[in-house]
C-alpha cells in the first residue's frame, strides 16, 4: 500500500473517532501520532526525529504557561467575587440579572481559559434559578455559547486563535482591534434574540433576585487573590507588548507562570493537578499527526479540493471558509479543524497567491463560534449543561439545536459578512 493511501485510511479513521467519541479525543490524538510516525518513518517520509519537531514546543509551552496563570487567578475566587460584586453593586433584578450573567459570560472568558468560566457562570446561573424553580438550560446554553465569542478577544482566550497567532505571528493588539468590535456586535445580537425569542418561554423570570452574600466572604485569602491579580495584569500587558519588549510571547508566558508560583503564595502541586493537561496533549498528538499528513501528500489533494470552493470569488473566499470551519467545528473538536485547516490554506497561497490574512481570521471566527451549532461540538456548552444535569435540569441534543443552533448560525453568518467586510476595506 502506497503512503497516499495509508494515511488517507489513518486520516478517515481519526476523523470518525473525533466525531463519534468512542475514545476521549487525546486518545485518539495520540493514536493518530504514534500511527503517523510509525508509517512516515517507515515510508522514509521523514526521520524519527523531524518528526518530534512537529510537535511545535512554542505552542505547547505558550499552551501550559497560560493555563497555570488562568488556573492560579481563579483559585483566588477573582471572578466569583468580581461577579457577586457587579450584581450586588447595580442591585438588579428580573431579567436584566440574566443579561448581565451573559455578559459576564462573554468578558469573563476573554481573560480566563473558557472551561473557568464556565464552571463560574453555571453556578451563578443555578443560584439565581433554582430558588424560582425555573429550567436554566436556555441561559446556560446561551452563556456556554457566548464564552466562544468572548474567547474571541485575545490570543490567549482560546487554543484555536492562540494556536493560529503563534504560527502566523497575529499579535495582542490585532487581535483586540479586529475582534472586539464583533465580540460587542454578536453579544448586542443575542441579548436582543434572547429577549425577543427566549425571555417568554421562562416564566417567573421577573422574580429572580440579586440577593447576594458580601463577595469579599468569597475570597479565601485577599494578599494571595492582589498577588496573583498583579502576576496576571503584567501577563497581558508584557503579550501585548512582546514586540516592543524583543521576547516572544512563549517566553514571557513561561517566565510570568514563574513569577506566579515564585510570589503568588499558592501551592504549584494544586495548580498543576487542576489544570487542562487533555489540551496540550491534544494539540501535541494532533500536530505531529497534521504533519505526517502534510508530508505524505493529503493536505495538498485537500488543499487543490477546497481551493476551487474557496478561492472561485476571492471576494466571499474568507466568508467561505469561516463557514465551511464553523461546520467542521460543530461535529469534531474545534483545535483538530483548525491544526487540519491551517496547512491547506497556506496550500492554496502556494497555488493561486491569495490573501490568506482574512482566511486566518475566518479560522479563528469560525472555530470558535462554530462549536456551538451542537451541544457536544462546544466544550463551555457541555460542561454547563453536564453542571446543569447534576442539579436535575436536562437539556437534549434535539432542544439544543432547536432553540440554540438558529442563534449560533446567525452569529456565524454575521461574523463572515464582517470578515468580508473588513477585506473589501483593506483592513485585512
Amino acid at each position: 500500500m502506497d503512503p497516499l493511501t495509508t494515511f488517507s485510511l489513518i486520516f478517515i479513521v481519526t476523523i470518525l473517532l473525533l466525531i463519534s467519541e468512542i475514545e476521549h479525543k487525546v486518545i485518539v490524538a495520540l493514536l493518530a501520532a504514534v500511527l503517523s510516525i510509525y508509517f512516515g518513518v517507515s515510508y522514509n517520509l521523514f526521520t524519527i526525529e523531524e518528526a518530534f519537531q512537529m510537535l511545535d514546543i512554542e505552542t505547547l509551552l505558550f499552551i501550559v504557561s497560560s493555563l497555570i496563570l488562568f488556573e492560579s487567578l481563579s483559585e483566588t475566587k477573582f471572578f466569583e467575587f468580581l461577579s457577586t460584586y457587579t450584581i450586588k453593586k447595580l442591585g438588579v433584578k428580573g431579567s436584566t440579572i440574566v443579561y448581565i450573567l451573559l455578559i459576564l459570560a462573554t468578558v469573563f472568558s476573554g481573560i480566563a481559559e473558557n472551561t473557568i468560566t464556565m464552571i463560574i457562570m453555571t453556578t451563578m446561573t443555578l443560584n439565581f434559578f433554582k430558588p424560582q424553580k425555573i429550567n436554566p438550560g436556555i441561559t446556560l446554553s446561551v452563556e456556554g455559547i457566548l464564552s466562544n465569542v468572548g474567547g474571541l478577544l485575545l490570543p490567549i482566550s482560546s487554543i484555536p486563535g492562540l494556536i493560529i497567532s503563534i504560527k502566523k505571528n497575529i499579535g495582542v493588539s490585532e487581535f483586540v482591534t479586529i475582534s472586539s468590535p464583533l465580540i460587542a456586535v454578536l453579544l448586542a445580537v443575542t441579548i436582543l434574540y434572547y429577549k425577543l425569542f427566549y425571555l417568554k418561554e421562562q416564566k417567573n423570570i421577573e422574580k429572580i433576585k440579586s440577593d447576594l452574600k458580601d463577595p469579599w466572604e468569597l475570597i479565601p485569602d485577599r494578599s494571595i487573590l492582589y498577588k496573583s491579580l498583579i502576576i496576571f495584569i503584567f501577563f497581558l500587558l508584557g503579550v501585548t507588548l512582546s514586540d516592543k519588549l524583543g521576547f516572544s510571547p512563549t517566553y514571557i508566558a513561561l517566565f510570568f507562570a514563574t513569577v506566579m508560583f515564585l510570589f503568588s503564595g499558592q501551592n504549584p502541586n494544586e495548580i498543576l493537578s487542576k489544570i487542562s493537561w487533555e489540551v496540550p496533549f491534544f494539540v501535541g498528538g494532533f500536530s505531529i499527526f497534521v504533519g505526517a499528513l502534510d508530508k505524505s501528500g493529503l493536505l495538498k489533494i485537500i488543499g487543490d479540493d477546497l481551493e476551487g470552493i474557496v478561492a472561485f470569488n476571492t471576494t466571499l473566499s474568507s466568508f467561505i471558509l469561516l463557514l465551511i470551519c464553523g461546520l467542521f467545528s460543530s461535529v469534531i473538536a474545534n483545535v483538530s479543524v483548525v491544526l487540519i485547516l491551517i496547512p491547506v490554506v497556506d496550500e492554496i497561497h502556494k497555488v493561486t497567491g491569495i490573501n490568506t490574512h482574512p482566511l486566518y481570521w475566518a479560522l479563528i471566527f469560525g472555530s470558535n463560534i462554530g462549536g456551538g451549532l451542537t451541544l457536544f461540538g462546544s466544550i463551555p456548552v457541555l460542561m454547563a449543561v453536564s453542571l446543569a444535569e447534576r442539579e436535575g435540569f436536562h437539556i437534549t441534543s434535539g432542544f439544543y439545536m432547536k432553540k440554540i443552533g438558529p442563534l449560533v448560525l446567525l452569529q456565524l453568518i454575521i461574523s463572515g459578512l464582517y470578515v468580508t467586510l473588513l477585506q473589501l476595506l483593506g483592513i485585512l
